[in-house]
């Protein structure tokens, strides 16, 4: 099936990192390209593909609109192949701002986190305040001045017909993140689609062992800890990954993911006639 306007782009940067993920199709064309999802490069029309293209020009008009308002000061604790870390690094990117620091941290010890009993990742410090996990991120952005400020100057900028405007074609920030669409894909994509990267990507030892080379590309770690983490956390996500088919009762890894996918297709874009599952010229946070 075609690959393309990912639900929440859980697969962007995580498949990016590993170079692609199988999904069942013919072998010449076993792997999907995952630098194409990262760019942004995989949707459909010409006006779809401009998001990533803009986002610096939206994080510009905010700022002439609200000097008032600051870029806030995110700091992300994350591992590069989480899907759920991707959640929040997508909508940063899509309202065009860079994290001031982002900390790899071991899956092994953990010891790059934040004092305190939350022990997973993400992590995001936002403005000096700790915000716990991929879906309070999302919202702690949401409800920020200059998040707000970003989206809502960039929907204005899109070029729509008067009578677009006039019948509620302009994204509205509680369409975005509130509407019965926007929170069933999203929904969609934190239980469904997250759920079948791990299997798909660590289906084998050896694709496992591959999913962890991102380490050897973290200055912070030592040779001692990227060669742990390779050989530990590859065996540790290898059977994580068993583990969660089994609690899923899927067989064939590769057919679970297809079919999510095709479900997106057909469902979220009706069979490819959106551009966008929010029906709109631009995603909502479903997208």
């Amino acid at each position: 099936p075609t690959i393309h306007n990912m639900p929440a782009l859980l697969l962007s940067r995580s498949l990016a990192r590993i170079g692609a993920v199988r999904i069942g199709i013919n072998p010449a064309r076993a792997h999907v390209r995952a630098s194409l999802l990262a760019r942004g490069q995989n949707f459909s029309s010409s006006s779809s593909s401009s998001l990533a293209s803009k986002a610096s020009t939206a994080s510009s008009d905010a700022d002439t609109s609200s000097t008032s308002i600051k870029v806030p000061s995110i700091t992300l604790y994350q591992y590069a192949i989480c899907p759920f870390c991707h959640k929040a690094k997508a909508l940063l990117s899509y309202a065009g701002i860079e994290p001031s620091q982002t900390i790899e941290v071991n899956p092994l010890t953990k010891a790059e986190l934040p004092k305190g009993d939350y022990r997973k990742v993400p992590i995001a410090i936002v403005d000096d305040r700790q915000v716990n996990g991929s879906d309070d991120i999302v919202q702690a952005l949401l409800d920020h001045k200059y998040v707000e400020s970003t989206l809502r100057s960039r929907w204005k900028g899109g070029e729509l017909h008067e009578s677009e405007a006039t019948h509620g074609k302009i994204m509205t920030m509680d369409s975005f993140r509130s509407s019965d669409n926007s929170r069933k894909w999203a929904d969609f994509a934190s239980n469904d689609l997250a759920g079948l990267m791990y299997p798909n990507i660590c289906r084998t030892l050896s694709d496992s062992f591959a999913a962890f080379g991102y380490v050897d590309s973290v200055s912070t770690f030592s040779p001692i800890q990227k060669g742990l983490i390779k050989g530990v956390g590859s065996l540790a996500m290898y059977m994580a990954a068993s583990r969660i088919k089994k609690k899923r009762n899927i067989d064939d890894e590769s057919e679970a993911l297809r079919e999510a996918i095709q479900k997106w297709e057909q469902e979220g874009l009706d069979g490819g006639k959106k551009n966008f599952g929010s029906g709109q010229k631009q995603p909502d946070l479903g997208d």
